[in-house]
């Protein structure tokens, strides 16, 4: 029975032994430290410099000046001397309008004063007359006063009878009749001749009308321009107010480009303290140089800052109403600026500086852009943490934040 009881405990007594030696026997673990990886990063040294920052602007060319010319009236075109894009001067015949039935009507204003002035001068004829007529009629005026007289002497004297006297005094009373009428239409006379002149003027002023619309058959340049478009060919009948041809000025081009928001203090300042600011483009490999003349009175509809209006500074023929251009403006000089390429920004105002081998992240202030001597674009930041000297990241790292173990390849 005791067996039974020890065997099992001398057993476990055993294993737990082995079990212990075993265990102190193992090999010991070694701790294998995994060095910090370093990313190989680019980096330029700050120079703080004063600078002229430039802003890319993208923008269309327009003008103030562009007319569309319309018909006045209902014709024929017989002529269409010109075609779109055709550059013309002032004065120059564009389109010409059938004139034949405006002419018909000019000769029947001619006749209507041709009338008119007859008609004058028979009135004039006919004062006269009535002037000369008055003094014999006067002279007949008396006469039958004079038969009256004796007439009613005879008739007291019982000489004559009542019948005569009545043929005396009927006499007298048409011959005041007749000298009544004559001085009417003496007076009535500035009446009519003041109602022919301005039968006259009417027509005067028609005939003068027809002469205006025969004019506007020859359909003239405004200003010198180019064609925008033509709309009608020889042949075609035009109604009044329908388009015939727009023009635009080629000496008032200007582009249209929206400013970014966060230049907009700085270019008014400029502006109201006339400050003349530039831009240049480079249209069909030709270098042209813009000047920023006005900024927009309102914010179109379609767009979400003010526009800038530049004008072109000498040739602008190699401009076309409606073209894209692409401006480099450039803003007034900056004070205590960096300039670092595009890869050295993250964000929209973050760089990292490079201190004993890890990154620093800087927030800086976005100036503008600058086009450097060899050509490259490069941002134009200012910030107070930084210094001249300090190493500023050009790599764009994807996992770039502060405390990051960085190398420089150009140390």
């Amino acid at each position: 029975m005791l067996k039974r009881i020890l065997l099992p405990i001398a057993i476990l007594m055993i294993a737990m032994a082995v079990f212990i030696a075993l265990k102190q026997s193992k090999p010991e673990k070694v701790t294998i430290q995994k060095p910090e990886k370093s990313w190989l990063v680019n980096t330029l040294a700050v120079v703080i410099q004063n600078i002229s920052p430039e802003i890319i602007l993208y923008g269309r060319v327009e003008t103030p000046r562009q007319a569309m010319l319309q018909s006045a009236m209902v014709a024929d075109i017989v002529e269409a001397s010109v075609l779109e894009g055709t550059e013309v001067s002032v004065g120059q015949v564009l389109v010409k309008l059938d004139d034949t039935d405006l002419l018909l009507i000019l000769d029947q204003r001619q006749a209507d004063i041709a009338e008119t002035k007859a008609l004058m001068a028979s009135e004039l004829f006919r004062f006269q007359r009535d002037k000369d007529l008055l003094l014999y009629e006067n002279e007949l005026l008396q006469l039958a006063e004079n038969a009256v007289n004796r007439a009613t002497k005879l008739e007291q004297s019982h000489l004559v009878s009542q019948a005569n006297l009545d043929d005396a005094m009927a006499t007298k009373q048409r011959q005041v009749l007749t000298i009544k009428r004559l001085n009417y239409d003496i007076k009535d006379h500035p009446t009519r001749l003041a109602a022919l002149q301005a039968k006259q003027n009417r027509y005067q002023a028609l005939l003068e009308q027809a002469k205006v619309d025969i004019e506007r058959t020859i359909i003239k340049a405004p200003f010198n321009g180019r064609i925008a478009k033509l709309e009608v060919a020889l042949g075609d009948r035009v109604m009044i107010g329908e388009d015939l041809l727009s023009i635009y000025d080629l000496e008032s081009l200007e582009v249209r480009a929206q400013l970014p928001g966060r230049y907009l203090t700085q270019i008014r300042s400029s502006l109201q303290h006339g400050k003349t600011l530039t831009a240049t483009a480079i249209v069909d490999g030709k270098t042209l140089d813009f000047v920023l003349t006005r900024l927009s009175g309102e914010i179109r509809l379609d767009s979400g800052g003010i526009d800038g209006l530049f004008s072109l500074v000498g040739d602008n023929q190699i401009l076309a109403l409606g073209a894209f251009v692409e401006l480099t403006l450039k803003l007034s000089t900056e004070n205590a600026v960096i300039a670092i390429p595009f890869n050295a920004l993250y964000g929209l105002n973050r760089v990292y500086r490079l201190n004993d081998g890890y990154l620093q992240a800087v927030k800086v202030n976005r100036v503008g852009e600058y086009l450097s001597e060899s050509g490259d674009k490069q941002i134009l930041v200012r910030s107070n943490e930084l210094k001249a000297g300090d190493a500023l990241v050009s790599t764009q790292l994807p996992n770039a934040i502060t405390g990051l173990r960085a190398e420089a390849i150009n140390d």
